[in-house]
């Protein structure tokens, strides 16, 4: 495969300096060129860095990171832009750089929910970007990092068809972006609540999990309560899961259902792919972000699988814990993956 051009948009904050580091010397994808706003326009990524510099190349470490400019942008002629523009900013650059036949991966909400924007989560509905195989330009959306940690392990479970699903997630403070969560409402505290949160997995999952129609996706129908909370972790987002089925579920076998799922990433042995995207411990006390947040093989690949533990079947009902990291396999390293698909889809 050859080569592709690339940049990154929004490279001044966490999310985009994951990107840097995922881009970093990639089989498939150039160096990046990086743009950002105002406050980070002419200043070099080490200066600005607020992860390992062990994980960027020196060159990358100093390039200087662009102003941000829709003409500018597009004059690089990218075969492919990432974006970590953050969903509160009132400017849709990304809506501008389509229109000039761009194609992003992003990690933004600002678009997902636009009937023209496929929600891709890589291991569960990649065939959803095929809607744009006779189109030059589009946007592809990473789900928001909790709806991630939730549809991955969903997917192998769906043929038993469940019928309602609870969630509760306890969501890393990385997750509010940088710097996050004010220490005085953080330090030894839990926030019962995430603005938005809620209502984005309700709407982001029956939508990953749809069905493709011609160039329409129809989302699938889903009853389901969640609640989102805040805890005082630095990463991983942890959710505890319960999910209520059409019949008795305690002869399945769970565990094998999880662990021996592989898709598409898989298949083709994608550079950025877990080789198990879930992974089950046997341990009452697992998944924990102190130890389990880095699983995933092979090293481009850590981070990037979903942990799942303390798995409970009675009768009709199965409950579990899932964590899973929430600026890698939750926003960065989704969107390079959903890349990587489109690339060896010959999308790109």
């Amino acid at each position: 495969m050859s080569r592709k051009r690339v940049a990154i948009i929004g490279a001044s904050g966490l999310v985009g300096q994951r990107f840097c580091q995922l881009l970093s010397n990639h089989p498939f994808f150039d160096e990046p060129d990086l743009f950002a706003w105002e406050r980070s326009g002419n200043r070099k990524l080490e200066e600005i860095l607020r992860v390992p510099s062990n994980t960027i190349s020196d060159s990358l470490l100093e390039k200087h990171i662009t102003l941000m400019d829709a003409g500018r942008i597009n004059s690089g002629k990218y075969d492919a832009i990432f974006s970590a523009i953050p969903s509160s900013t009132d400017n849709n650059i990304e809506l501008e750089l389509l229109k000039s036949g761009n194609r992003i991966f992003t990690n933004s909400s600002t678009n997902r929910m636009l009937d023209t924007v496929p929600i891709v989560v890589p291991e569960i509905n990649s065939e959803h970007m095929e809607m744009f195989r006779d189109q030059k330009g589009y946007i592809i959306a990473n789900g928001n990092c909790s709806t991630i940690g939730l549809a991955i392990p969903l997917k192998p479970l769906l043929p038993l068809e469940p019928e309602h699903i609870e969630v509760t997630t306890m969501q890393a403070l990385s997750g509010a972006g940088y710097p996050g969560v004010p220490s005085l409402d953080a330090v030894s505290n839990m926030v019962p609540f995430i603005e938005s949160e809620e209502e984005k997995i309700q709407r982001e999952l029956p939508k990953v999990l749809g069905a493709l129609n011609g160039n329409k996706i129809t989302p699938r129908n889903i009853d389901m309560g969640v609640t989102c909370t805040r805890i005082p972790v630095r990463e991983g987002h942890t959710e505890a899961i319960s999910v209520r089925f059409s019949r008795n579920i305690e002869n399945e076998d769970i565990s094998g259902l999880l662990s021996g799922f592989r898709a598409y990433p898989q298949a083709n042995r994608l550079p950025s792919a877990p080789s198990q995207p879930i992974i089950v411990s046997g341990s009452e006390y697992r998944p924990q972000p102190e130890l389990d947040l880095w699983n995933g093989t092979p090293e481009r690949a850590r981070g990037m699988a979903v942990t799942v533990g303390r798995i409970r079947k009675t009768g009709k009902y199965l409950r579990f814990v899932t964590l899973s990291h929430n600026t890698v396999r939750g926003a960065a390293g989704a969107s390079v993956l959903n890349a990587e698909i489109a690339h060896s889809r010959g999308l790109l």
